[in-house]
């Protein structure tokens, strides 16, 4: 762990403990657990945080009278009255787990292995028991919750927060190489390549991949000509011209090794400010989307004091209301997307919205070679160069566009067909045998 990854750690625990632990009541009805970190938080309504994806598949459930609870994964930095619709926090009760840990590793070294796990399994088995849920839609679960409801016979539903993922991600392919009884019962994925992916990585074990639609993406069309028409409204409108989106990606400040030493200050790459420069007075306009962690996490303050100060030098850049627009109500609007290496390419693509990607891992030989070459046969996504006059040149060469003509999208006719589909996914998940650690069958505890 290098100096600023260990501060950004004490950070982080420092932040914890300003969020104390809430109780652990069910509340009446049948119960649905929504679960995630506070990174995966990335929007507001009013100052209440949530999460797009999830909140879309909220939405749904509770329509269908499910009584919905959230959960934030430690360790929370929002305190439950800041999450739309309050949230149980374990901050305290994971901290006494991982010193109790601490602990036993000083005292009985070899008998310390996986105490974590089983200690932090013990904690999520008695909070699924106190909740009793039909089922959890989560992202990023943690291995001890999967392990815990496998135990209980509930079922867990991840929901895949990226977008385009290939075989070729090791990282995600590491993470489901984990024994089943760790991992969730279903995923839930919404694009072609990431269903592919899972459905090859899951062939013959416990873990079932569905195909579905994006719900907060359905749920902005479906209310979109009302509820998000001033949202839409850019401080650029009547302006014309091109626009361009930009979106920042976390792992560049050191975060994660194979991106190390790419983007001198960790946030935004120079050729990419020398193009702002470049493109002044030119009738172009940048939208600088922050990637949620730079926004949210503790220890990443000086990147959103970096992106703020952009606009101050080049009028023609904007970041606040792209950091915080819905991103498909955003694409929408845009004629070109760059990114050095974030999934939201993918969201571009969906969108029609042709990407540039800077990242010199996903070149040929590389250490993401593989990543989103899928959608290079659309003519969706280029590898770029990190040369200025070549984004220069590739954004002169974007169409402009105005908006995205939804006049085919049957907004109530997609609706029923939401609802059928996760009451079809709780259904299944309430029938569907679950095998947990110990090998044997159990069925559902609801």
């Amino acid at each position: 762990m290098n100096l600023r990854n260990a501060w950004r750690f004490i950070h982080r625990v420092v932040s914890a403990l300003a969020v104390l632990d809430t109780g652990i009541d069910r509340p009446a009805g049948r119960v649905v657990l929504f679960s995630c970190h506070d990174a995966d938080r990335a929007m507001s309504n009013g100052d209440r945080r949530f999460s797009p994806l999830l909140e879309g598949i909220r939405e749904i459930v509770m329509e269908l009278g499910y009584t919905t609870v959230n959960l934030t994964h430690p360790y929370a930095v929002f305190r439950s009255v800041k999450i739309k619709d309050e949230a149980i926090t374990i901050n305290y009760r994971i901290l006494a787990v991982r010193l109790c840990v601490l602990w036993r590793q000083l005292v009985t070294p070899n008998r310390a292995q996986g105490a974590r796990l089983e200690l932090e399994m013990r904690l999520y088995r008695d909070l699924l028991q106190t909740l009793s849920p039909e089922v959890v839609f989560s992202i990023q679960p943690p291995l001890a919750m999967c392990q815990a409801a496998r135990q209980l016979g509930v079922r867990v539903a991840e929901a895949m927060h990226a977008t385009n993922v290939s075989l070729s991600n090791r990282v995600f392919a590491t993470h489901l190489a984990n024994p089943d009884h760790l991992l969730p019962n279903f995923v839930l994925s919404f694009d072609d390549v990431t269903h592919a992916t899972l459905a090859t990585l899951c062939a013959g074990r416990e873990i079932i991949p569905l195909k579905a639609n994006n719900p907060w993406l359905h749920s902005l069309r479906r209310i979109q000509a009302w509820s998000y028409k001033a949202m839409r409204k850019s401080p650029d409108e009547g302006k014309g011209g091109k626009r361009i989106l930009v979106t920042l990606q976390w792992g560049y400040d050191g975060e994660r090794a194979s991106l190390s030493n790419i983007i001198p200050n960790g946030i935004l790459h120079p050729v990419l400010e020398a193009a702002f420069a470049a493109t002044t007075g030119h009738d172009i306009h940048f939208s600088i989307r922050m990637h949620p962690i730079q926004m949210i996490k503790p220890g990443y303050r000086h990147h959103s004091r970096y992106v703020k100060s952009l606009p101050a030098r080049y009028p023609h850049v904007e970041c606040a209301r792209a950091s915080t627009m819905p991103l498909p109500l955003l694409l929408d609007e845009v004629c070109g997307h760059i990114t050095m290496s974030s999934s939201s390419v993918g969201e571009a693509a969906s969108a029609n919205v042709p990407s540039l990607m800077l990242c010199p891992t996903l070149r040929r030989g590389g250490a993401h070679d593989g990543f989103f070459r899928e959608l290079e046969g659309s003519g969706l996504v280029t590898f770029g160069e990190l040369d200025t006059e070549a984004i220069v040149a590739w954004i002169e060469r974007c169409a402009p566009r105005i908006g995205r003509n939804q006049s085919g999208y049957d907004a109530e006719q997609r609706h029923q067909a939401e609802l059928r589909f996760y009451a079809a996914v709780i259904e299944r998940a309430k029938a569907t045998p679950v095998a947990p650690a110990n090998g044997e069958y159990c069925q559902g505890a609801s």
